[in-house]
């Protein structure tokens, strides 16, 4: 019996989670496991479902009891009477009738020592320092009481202190009996309450109490027998493309398509497929041409080889005669027309990879080992994982200290946000966002590497924004000491919704704006419209999702200090309900609205919602903001709107921080007044205007 009860009042949040985590555990180790967690727990029903286990178990039973959250003695009873703490309970009731919640002298008396077999007792909570009531005779007990939720529960592991240690331990070993549990725990360096019959130390929790536990074996996954080959031939594409050309290969001399594969590409895939010879082979209704071909190839020589059976879910195929083997791999198909990898005698070793070898080969020819051999090797991995399902955990593992890596060699430059007047001396930087780069010189961001977290799960996406946050608080910390303002200018800084969600996360957010100095009222996070706001598969909120993310927000705001935004309103999921029912204090609207033929009508609406919302007023910031905006900046003064970020500064991000030159602020001022207004409004259609987000 698992019952885990979290406690808004003591800010306890992993009871539940705790509770959740041994019932699946010993589910799995074959106990007839019930689990209460839960706003509607009531003492009624867990003291019911415990009567019922005492009285229909025999000697041969084992009784395992565990309880996640708080514990109470009423004043009323002198120290004397332990209370384990349900949503139920009300206190001021129990002084005329105790038996109104569950307390320890009925787990005792009805339960433990009624159970005519072994019987178990973990306690972790919140509460009185030890249960006074604890007077085991027949049972065993360990118990963990903490003074505050701070020293029960860590959130860097998501459970209770006690709970993560013994969770280790029956995961660990194949056979725990209590004794060893209780050992374990204390090697750790904790000193729970330990009480019971010394016979009852060594009853049997996990494993058999005869021989040894059986071997259980996950399902394999396809790739598992190959992941070995699979590493080795992606790191020796790895290591191909970087190798210095000394003589380019030479082309089959038919055609140049430099916008399919450059001359190289071919050469060093032969390399690292050991192959005799590749091409790059055109399929039309005329048959077979080469586009490119690295040295030795010879088409005449397997002509007679090569096949192409209609329909695009193709992976390839292998044809061998006497003297070669062909491997041949589709790239593209298109109308009439189709691209195709011939590798002449590859490693045999590599044949036997089958469709995997063929995945691999397809999204090389999509990316550029050259160039950034570990994001070319990132996009192989996410090729497979989409193809086949999942990967297998070395994969996987390889994958993310990859991704990890990745971003950690990015760097964060900063755009202003600027107030808008009709005079020069009101044109001034606002604040700032972080935009992550692969160099500073570099302006366009990293869309489809920064995004593939998302392909990958929580995991990837979690690990991704407490990287950026890192290095972007960390960056700003430099540049605004080395900057022109005596205060820091606020700060925002792209969040994905479940990161918002994730204790690690605030934990990462947390410390590191404690260990830089920085003020957390000067942060705001942007929530992205990427994301929608509900439970995950298998996950369960106890409110509707806004309100459920709504509190979350409100309690890191009230925790930590920062403060939150909707980005990119107008695209995803950046609706007018988000930005209604969320507790923000900035509004970023999409450069797309500009170019909505009722954009003034749009940014108006933006703004009587900002104005009026149940919460302060939000400050509206209009993103993407350039010369070629249909909407001028006049007419988005004219909207009430105060702020833009974007082009219109005509400086791009940088790592630094600097006030606007005066002709900058001239220059915009005269663009507010429509001193050189010269286009009627929304005259221009929006498909005649190249549209470019900004990252």
């Amino acid at each position: 019996m698992m019952v885990g009860v979290n406690d808004t009042y003591s800010r306890l949040r992993f009871a539940e989670r705790d509770a959740e985590a041994v019932h699946e555990l010993l589910e799995l180790e074959g106990f007839d496991a019930r689990l209460f967690t839960g706003p509607k727990v009531t003492a009624s029903d867990v003291k019911t479902a415990l009567r019922q286990i005492a009285t229909r178990a025999d000697k041969t039973d084992v009784l395992f009891v565990y309880f996640a959250g708080s514990t109470l003695n009423p004043m009323w009873s002198r120290g004397s009477e332990t209370y384990l703490v349900t949503p139920d309970l009300d206190e001021t009731a129990l002084s005329e009738n105790p038996d109104l919640g569950l307390r320890m002298a009925f787990l005792e008396r009805d339960v433990l020592d009624f159970f005519p077999g072994a019987a178990v007792l973990v306690v972790d909570a919140v509460g009185p320092s030890g249960l006074p009531s604890l007077q085991s005779r027949r049972y065993s007990a360990l118990v963990s009481c903490a003074e505050d939720a701070s020293e029960r529960e860590t959130p860097v592991i998501g459970h209770g202190v006690l709970t993560a240690h013994v969770l280790a331990t029956l995961r660990r070993e194949q056979r725990v009996t209590f004794g060893a549990l209780t050992s374990a725990v204390r090697e750790q360096g904790l000193s729970p309450q330990v009480a019971g019959p010394s016979w009852g130390e060594g009853t049997v929790l996990t494993g058999s109490a005869g021989d040894p536990a059986p071997a259980v074996l996950p399902l394999a996954n396809p790739l598992d027998t190959s992941t070995g080959e699979i590493m080795r031939l992606i790191r020796r594409l790895s290591q191909h493309a970087r190798m210095p050309r000394h003589a380019a290969p030479r082309s089959s001399g038919t055609r140049a398509d430099a916008g399919v594969a450059a001359p190289s590409r071919v050469e060093y895939v032969r390399a690292a497929t050991k192959a005799h010879s590749t091409a790059l082979l055109e399929y039309t209704a005329g048959g077979f041409q080469p586009i490119d071909s690295s040295k030795r190839f010879d088409l005449e020589a397997i002509r007679p080889m090569l096949r192409f059976p209609p329909g695009a879910d193709w992976f390839g195929h292998t044809v061998h005669d006497d003297h070669r083997t062909v491997l041949c791999v589709p790239l593209r198909h298109a109308e009439g027309r189709s691209l195709l990898l011939a590798l002449v005698d590859p490693a045999p070793e590599l044949l036997g990879l089958g469709q995997p070898l063929a995945k691999i080969l397809e999204t090389i020819w999509r990316t550029d080992f050259a160039a950034s051999p570990d994001e070319a090797e990132i996009e192989v991995l996410t090729a497979l994982r989409g193809a086949f399902g999942r990967l297998p955990g070395a994969m996987f593992e390889h994958c993310f200290e990859l991704y990890r890596r990745v971003l950690e060699s990015y760097c964060v430059v900063f755009q202003p946000v600027i107030t808008l007047g009709k005079t020069a001396r009101r044109i001034e930087v606002h604040s700032y966002e972080a935009l992550a780069r692969r160099s500073s010189a570099d302006s366009r961001a990293p869309v489809a590497m920064l995004r593939l977290a998302e392909v990958w799960g929580d995991r990837f996406v979690v690990e991704r924004d407490k990287v950026i946050l890192r290095m972007a608080l960390t960056a700003y910390a430099r540049a605004h000491a080395e900057g022109p303002w005596g205060r820091p200018k606020p700060l925002s800084i792209n969040v994905a919704v479940r990161s918002l969600l994730s204790d690690p996360y605030v934990e990462v957010l947390r410390s590191a704006i404690a260990e830089l100095g920085i003020d957390p009222a000067t942060i705001t996070l942007e929530i992205s419209e990427q994301d929608p706001i509900e439970p995950r598969r298998g996950e369960q909120w106890a409110e509707a999702p806004h309100a459920y993310f709504h509190n979350r927000l409100a309690a890191i705001a009230r925790d930590v200090g920062v403060a939150f935004a909707v980005d990119d309103f107008g695209e995803g999921y950046a609706s007018l309900s988000r930005m209604a029912e969320l507790p923000l204090t900035q509004i970023k609207v999409d450069r797309a609205i500009l170019h909505h033929p009722l954009a003034a009508k749009e940014l108006s609406l933006v703004m009587d919602t900002a104005r009026h919302a149940s919460h302060a007023p939000r400050v509206v910031i209009v993103e993407g903001v350039d010369d070629e905006s249909p909407l001028t900046l006049r007419e988005i003064y004219d909207q009430r709107i105060r702020h833009v970020q974007g082009w219109i500064t005509q400086q791009p991000a940088r790592p630094t921080l600097s006030r606007l030159q005066p002709e900058v602020c001239e220059r915009i001022a005269a663009l507010v007044r429509g001193d050189d207004e010269h286009r009627g409004t929304l005259i221009t259609r929006a498909d005649d205007l190249p549209l470019q987000r900004g990252a």
